[in-house]
């Protein structure tokens, strides 16, 4: 054989393996980074997709949550105004400390029979008011709590 055709074919096959490798590595490079760049861009997307989902619910039950609040407030507000209006007519009531009570015994108001809320006195009944009020005010903040919790698990 021809030794030039064997050196030509020789030098023909380096040149073609070089510039094989040296392209395809650069456009294989270039193409694994640009599925990469997709990749990420449509975990990007997704994520911000579920982001704009996630906010959207938080403001949903942010807004329910509110209109609950502001529910209690206004059934607390009228539970004070009762009350206010409760405690101004004990005004009425005579005072324990006007009924001249006997030291050392329990003795009742003549012409009373046992024991019903028209028969007590001032202080007492505004410490029962007062009890009422708390136990109303714990029922209507209870009542909101479930409702919410309600609505969560909707």
């Amino acid at each position: 054989m021809n030794p030039y055709f064997l050196l030509g074919s020789l030098v023909a096959v380096i040149a073609a393996a070089g510039a094989g490798y040296f392209q395809g590595s650069e456009h294989g490079q270039a193409k694994i980074q640009n599925l990469w760049d997709k990749e990420k861009a449509a975990q990007y997307a997704e994520y911000a997709k579920g982001q704009e989902a996630a906010r959207a619910k938080e403001q949903e039950l942010q807004a329910n949550a509110d209109r609950l609040r502001q529910e209690k407030d206004r059934e607390i507000r009228d539970l004070n105004a009762r009350t206010t209006a409760l405690t101004n007519s004990l005004q009425h009531r005579p005072s324990s400390s006007q009924a001249g009570s006997v030291s050392g015994s329990t003795s009742t108001r003549p012409g009373i029979s046992g024991c019903s809320g028209k028969d007590l006195f001032r202080e007492d009944a505004e410490s029962l008011v007062q009890i009422a009020i708390e136990a109303d005010t714990l029922r209507l903040a209870l009542k909101q709590c479930y409702a919410q919790y309600d609505s969560l698990r909707k």
